[in-house]
């Protein structure tokens, strides 16, 4: 177990190593390796274990009916799964996780979170700050629903990123094609409006950046729709 990568995830942040491995020693926990698109849990399996993403990166991804896959949200080295569900009352995955590379998972079952939690205050603090970014994270896609037209989405997509970013010049961890998927939307459609709203003087990009040119203007843009 590399307990020095397991320091820096969001779950065991500000814990000693040596801590850590006093704190698992015993526990049932078990650490898989996954590779590229590989499914490592379906929409409706039963939720009994977290997952933290020691290398790699997954997708979490929902199937409509007609069969086609949307990415909901990517994760990263660090981040968890399955914390919002395993002590739910119906606690089954809404959607599915799939690698998105070669990626090794550490899975923590339900009983043994709760024992880290009496032993360890810091454990059950980093526990709650991730449900509670969960939340925080679900209650903006909700607001991402009520918006009904794809400039609102792009929109609202670069005041949230200037935001984060504390920059004009927002630098995309995604592709254009994985924007399209999270706007529910085909990459053309995203392309013709990124265009329209580049003739109009609102942004400029290039390649994987976007640059806010009229600050004000997206923000009328986003909120005069409602």
């Amino acid at each position: 177990m590399n307990y020095s990568k397991l320091s820096k995830t969001k779950l065991f942040r500000g814990i000693e190593e040596n801590s850590i491995e006093r704190l698992l020693c015993g526990c049932n926990i078990v650490q898989k390796s996954f590779e590229k698109d590989e499914i490592i849990v379906f929409e409706g399996d039963e939720c009994t274990s977290i997952g933290i993403i020691l290398e790699g990166m997954v997708d979490i991804k929902k199937v409509s009916t007609s069969g086609k896959e949307y990415t909901i949200t990517t994760l990263l080295p660090g981040d968890t799964f399955g914390e919002a569900v395993i002590f739910s009352s119906s606690n089954s995955f809404p959607a599915m996780v799939v690698a998105k590379s070669n990626t090794t998972i550490l899975f923590i079952p339900k009983g043994t979170i709760i024992n880290l939690s009496k032993k360890s205050e810091k454990f059950l603090h980093n526990f709650l700050n991730i449900l509670s970014d969960r939340i925080l994270l679900l209650n903006s896609k909700l607001k991402e629903s009520t918006l009904t037209t794809l400039r609102q989405k792009i929109c609202n997509f670069l005041l949230e990123e200037y935001k984060n970013q504390k920059s004009l010049k927002i630098k995309l961890s995604s592709s254009k094609q994985e924007l399209a998927e999270k706007f529910n939307v085909q990459r053309p459609s995203l392309s013709r409006e990124l265009i329209k709203m580049r003739e109009e003087g609102l942004i400029d990009f290039w390649g994987k950046e976007i640059w806010i040119k009229n600050l004000e203007r997206i923000e009328d843009c986003l909120y005069e729709m409602h």
